[in-house]
């Protein structure tokens, strides 16, 4: 033929030119290569987008040759195509699958008949799934038979026809994905100026899908049974961290590692369908910058050995151990290797015991902070206290304790060394002071040697102390006459029964029936280290108890008399004491008091 095709249809922007032949053809009433071959053209180069086949093209419809080059995937290497203003390879463009919107379809048959019928180049790109004008996903036939009769694509939906139109009935309806909009935008304008920019479809296809897949905790089998919905789903989760920039892939791999499922997390694992696909393609010049972000984040997040190679890449001198390395470099155990840890970083027990690695720094730092702690055994022999005094000492903020495992217990060592230093500071003897040693004070006097203790660190007894024979605080002894100026022994919190009728100066007997006649509150605790139940009264009640009464032993040592005497004189004045049901006990309302016995009471109490 040596003149242009009249009439010919006109072209449609971003239709391939295999689809244009099939519906030119359907005008003329024949077969594409029939068509071809009536102007001069072959069938099969034509599909293979030679340049001859495309220069003939353009010269019968009027149109320039570099127009039409731009609707066509022309071959630049074995499996490698130039696709629009991009580039594209096998494993996303499908240049023989039939995909296309059964909407679009459908309306252009009904609008113009089957010589209306257009096959958009985007079609045959498997990162994109669905159709900008209808919002719906794209339909894809079954293979044909020859490669050639792919390529014949109203043939090829003529011969589907009531699929195709059961389809067109009742489309899935899609929402419009960021990622295919990308992927629009680069096949049409061009790459942008971003981090991207040196890959192809393929690769930006794939790095989307694996890396929302993985996100997802999919593994590789389950990727073989994807439908077209789920991998839109997954390109556009994938997309979202992408699109970012190294920022945002950087983030992802870190979610990967933090929603890890396994015992000991790993990157092949945490990492699933985008590690794989990374490991077959990382040589590929494009993925430098993934290869590399990559390999950065393992290298600084799991374990790894200095040395190893990981996508060619040489790992540096390891700073993240295992547990089990870390156990074998500092001696620890490792569960206590990681309570040690979650008590200095002030996390819960549950999630320190989650732990499965250790930075070398953390492991230097927790080294050092063993060293400043004594267990509580080596505590009491050197300060002379048994375990529950410690406690106690502790419960008053004269010392600190430290708690790292359910049962034992540690002090700092610096605060433990400050107290001997203290007690080395006590002079060596009290001129013209009747002194006792510290266990037969706080015996003879009833208070507790914490009590005497507290004080002691808080300042209180300054010229009351000397140094004497014995071992830690036990070698202190007191200045007997120092409780008969009235020295303040405070309430330190909830007291057992033995605790509180030595503070009341009342027997036990009658603490358990003030208790029981309900002027008392008992409470259980649990202890924390044995899980024994013990039982107190409560501060609170104490403190309310003092408000409204006194009890006989408190009265009588106010007034400096026998609790015997001042008994007897308290029953001639007719003052009775409570009535306590369970049993009789010496206390008096304060308010019932005859003579105002209550202003002699020390103002202190």
């Amino acid at each position: 033929m040596t003149s242009p095709l009249l009439p010919s249809l006109p072209l449609k922007e971003g239709e391939t030119l295999t689809g244009y032949v099939s519906r030119s053809a359907k005008l003329y009433e024949t077969t594409a290569r029939d068509f071809c071959s009536d102007l001069g053209m072959r069938w099969p180069y034509l599909c293979s987008g030679h340049d001859d086949q495309i220069e003939r093209l353009a010269w019968l419809i009027g149109k320039r040759t570099e127009d039409l080059r731009a609707f066509t995937s022309g071959k630049v290497e074995i499996g490698r195509f130039r696709f629009g203003r991009t580039m594209a390879t096998f494993g996303t463009l499908r240049r023989t699958a039939v995909r296309f919107c059964p909407k679009c379809v459908i309306d252009a048959l009904a609008r113009t008949g089957l010589h209306g019928i257009c096959q958009m180049q985007e079609w045959a790109v498997t990162s994109l799934y669905s159709c900008p004008h209808h919002r719906c996903l794209l339909m894809t036939l079954p293979s044909s038979q020859h490669a050639h009769t792919a390529y014949d694509f109203v043939t090829r939906i003529t011969d589907h026809m009531d699929e195709v139109l059961q389809a067109s009935r009742s489309p899935k309806a899609v929402s419009p994905a960021p990622f295919e909009n990308y992927i629009r935008e680069r096949i049409w304008q061009g790459p942008k100026d971003d981090w991207l920019k040196d890959f192809d479809l393929t690769q930006i296809h794939r790095v989307c899908l694996n890396l929302g897949a993985a996100i997802e905790g999919l593994k590789m089998k389950s990727m073989m049974t994807l439908s077209s919905e789920r991998e839109r789903s997954l390109c556009q989760l994938g997309f979202k961290y992408v699109e970012v920039g190294p920022g945002g892939f950087k983030a992802s791999l870190e979610r990967m590692h933090q929603q890890s499922s396994t015992e000991r997390p790993y990157f092949s694992s945490d990492m699933g369908p985008f590690y794989q696909w990374l490991r077959e393609f990382y040589a590929e010049p494009a993925l430098t910058p993934l290869v590399d972000l990559t390999c950065s984040h393992i290298f600084k997040t799991y374990p790894t050995p200095t040395g190893r190679e990981i996508f060619d890449r040489v790992a540096p001198e390891q700073t993240l151990l295992t547990m089990n390395e870390a156990r074998k470099r500092s001696g620890f155990g490792v569960t206590f290797l990681k309570k040690l840890l979650g008590h200095m970083n002030g996390i819960d027990e549950a999630e320190a015991l989650r732990r499965t690695d250790v930075h070398v720094d953390e492991l230097a730092k927790a080294k050092a902070y063993w060293d400043k702690l004594i267990n509580l055994k080596d505590a009491t022999w050197m300060l002379g206290l048994s375990g529950p005094q410690i406690k106690s000492l502790q419960a008053l903020g004269a010392i600190d304790m430290i708690k790292i495992t359910s049962s034992l217990r540690y002090l700092l060592r610096s605060q433990v060394t400050e107290l001997l230093e203290k007690l080395d500071a006590l002079p060596p003897s009290l001129p013209d002071r009747s002194v006792v040693p510290l266990r037969e004070f706080c015996h003879l006097k009833q208070v507790s040697i914490v009590q005497i203790i507290d004080l002691w660190v808080r300042g209180k007894l300054e010229g009351r102390l000397y140094r004497g024979e014995g071992i830690g605080l036990q070698s202190i002894e007191v200045d007997w006459d120092f409780l008969s100026q009235r020295t303040l022994i405070d309430l330190i919190g909830d007291l057992t029964a033995e605790e509180t009728a030595r503070y009341l100066k009342v027997n036990v007997a009658g603490i358990r029936r003030l208790r029981d006649a309900g002027y008392l509150e008992e409470i259980s605790r649990k202890n924390p280290d044995t899980n024994h139940c013990k039982r107190y009264i409560t501060k609170q009640s104490i403190t309310a108890f003092e408000h409204e009464y006194v009890t006989l032993g408190q009265l009588a040592n106010d007034q400096g008399i026998r609790p015997i005497h001042l008994a007897q004189r308290l029953d001639r004045d007719g003052v009775a004491p409570i009535n306590c049901s369970s049993g009789p006990v010496r206390v008096y309302a304060i308010d019932v008091l005859y003579g105002g016995y209550d202003h002699v009471r020390s103002p202190q109490r």
